[in-house]
């Protein structure tokens, strides 16, 4: 089987599903009754397939946080285990698709945190299109955040593409790049617009868990509080309008509340 939209006829959002950590209930949110349990937090890329290309939404992690963690977080690998089978990376999952990595010409990030841009060194041929700002703090963090960006994942030799503020992808308005900042200063979310009346918004880490951004529960990993909440705001104003499905990386239920790759998909 191989995906693109000259194979399915229709916009499709495949959830490729990349292994994931066990941490603390704390990093969801520092209040809740649970803090201290041990939660799965998993990690997921996003293939888009689109009249004009294939499309990438975030790379997940890098294959040797399974093998060797410390050699890519150092002492940080210490705070959370990883959960990961040799499968459980992009280019696995892409190859369950029919894909190799030369079969996706544009890959979106939607920040640059361990855990959404381990794969990027396979998409040196690709055009990576990211905020200028999360590029930036990715540089030169914040000592707050420094644990959580590893140098090694996106200083390659890459095709940058930066962009500032809302960006409508192939000028058609059916991929949109809202800008979503709070977890970090130049978090992006992406609104796909897969037929009419069919609106899936893609919020990354614009909130670890829907029902928490609800009840506007600050998570523990955050750039700004001030700007997460404007950016829920934002996030349940464009939801209103479009009537948009709201999609987080990390949602805990995600067993049962996502459609994994390659038999199950968004559209």
């Amino acid at each position: 089987m191989s995906v693109s939209y000259r194979d399915t006829g229709e916009i499709r959002i495949y959830a490729l599903f990349c292994g994931g950590d066990r941490m603390d209930m704390a990093i969801f949110d520092p209040f809740d009754a649970n803090v201290g349990a041990k939660m799965f937090n998993p990690y997921f890329a996003y293939l888009i397939t689109h009249p004009n290309g294939n499309v990438l939404f975030d790379t997940a992690g890098h294959p040797d946080l399974r093998t060797n963690p410390r050699s890519r977080l150092g002492d940080g690998a210490d705070a959370f285990d990883v959960v990961m089978q040799p499968s459980d990376w992009v280019v696995p999952r892409l190859a369950e698709l029919g894909l190799a990595p030369q079969d996706v010409p544009i890959v979106v990030q939607s920040h640059l945190h361990f855990d959404h841009a381990g794969g990027l060194e396979w998409f040196r041929h690709a055009r990576i299109v990211v905020q200028r700002r999360e590029l930036e703090f990715a540089r030169n963090p914040a000592v707050y955040q420094q644990g959580a960006y590893v140098r090694a994942d996106f200083e390659h030799d890459l095709d940058w593409h930066l962009v500032d503020g809302e960006h409508d992808l192939f000028g058609d308005g059916t991929l949109r790049l809202v800008p979503t900042p709070g977890h970090t200063p130049g978090h992006q979310s992406l609104l796909a617009r897969v037929k009419p009346g069919r609106t899936i918004f893609l919020l990354a880490d614009a909130t670890y868990l829907i029902a928490k951004m609800r009840q506007r529960a600050l998570p523990g990993l955050l750039w700004s509080p001030d700007a997460i909440v404007e950016s829920w705001l934002r996030i349940e104003e464009i939801e209103r309008d479009e009537g948009a499905m709201l999609v987080a990386t990390h949602e805990l239920d995600f067993e049962t509340s996502v459609p994994k790759s390659p038999n199950s998909w968004y559209s």
